[in-house]
């Protein structure tokens, strides 16, 4: 969800062109109708989405991260980027946890945890939201929601929503789709209308599925042209990930892991394009 021209983020070369965040295709979404949506800020501007899991712990995606990723802040209980009011609260960031088996290069285990220097308090604008059970089978209809470009520049200001289904992860791995690079922690998806999809800003979001809406899922990358019908965009599975990020929240900081995932590798993906890039 990071733009080129904002500086430092931590997108390798092969990674900046991924994903680009905002939803095209979508619509508004009700406000506040999802309440467990938060954005990821820098310098004042959105860059990610992300879901409150607990009220001192955001879950996004790790390419999000730029610099220490603890100068940002999170705004919660937000619909209108330009208009903040009651109904949201803003944090510092006191701790950026990634996963320790995120690769920058691939996009592997592409989550990130933030902790706020502060607890969010819960209200009709600012809810948490769970983890799902079981990973969404090929065909489960999920949704997403993010303040991503339109497809015509700039951010959206105001919540959009999207309706996908998940698709078979065996497909997407086809010569004429991803080509392989699909792992089973990742879960692809397409828009229920032909052209919609997330793009530039809505990185780090949450994919959510079930009738007791639960996060599936955070959104990480698709390809240069997110509408792509053979690239379908990528999110990485949190159910995979469930005990780590349990684990982490549990502990209540970061688990000791120098250099993890920290790979120095020729990129592979070159033709991914990460949602902030």
């Amino acid at each position: 969800m990071w733009r080129q021209d904002w500086g430092q983020a931590l997108l390798s070369p092969a990674a900046r062109g991924w994903l680009r965040p905002s939803v095209i295709g979508g619509h508004e979404a009700k406000p506040h109708s999802r309440p467990y949506v938060v954005s990821v800020q820098f310098g004042g501007v959105h860059a990610c989405g992300g879901a409150l899991l607990h009220r001192r712990w955001v879950l996004t995606a790790a390419h999000c991260l730029r610099g220490t990723g603890t100068t940002g802040k999170v705004v919660v209980g937000l619909h209108n980027l330009r208009e903040r009011g009651a109904a949201t609260q803003t944090f510092p960031i006191r701790e950026a946890c990634p996963h320790p088996g995120y690769d920058r290069q691939t996009l592997e285990n592409d989550l990130l945890l933030l902790q706020l220097q502060g607890t969010v308090t819960l209200s009709r604008t600012r809810r948490l939201i769970g983890l799902l059970g079981r990973e969404p089978a090929a065909g489960v209809t999920c949704s997403l929601a993010g303040w991503g470009s339109r497809g015509h520049g700039g951010l959206s200001p105001t919540l959009q929503e999207l309706e996908v289904t998940v698709l078979d992860t065996q497909m997407c791995n086809n010569s004429r789709f991803w080509n392989g690079d699909i792992t089973p922690a990742m879960i692809c998806f397409q828009g229920h209308r032909k052209g919609s999809a997330p793009s530039k800003g809505d990185s780090g979001g949450p994919l959510v599925c079930g009738k007791q809406p639960a996060v599936a899922g955070v959104l990480s990358f698709s390809s240069p042209d997110p509408t792509d019908p053979f690239k379908p965009p990528v999110a990485t599975s949190a159910v995979k990930h469930k005990k780590w990020i349990q684990k982490t929240l549990r502990r209540g900081g970061c688990s000791p892991s120098p250099g993890a995932g920290d790979t120095q590798t020729t990129p592979s993906y070159l033709h991914r394009l990460a949602f902030n890039s």
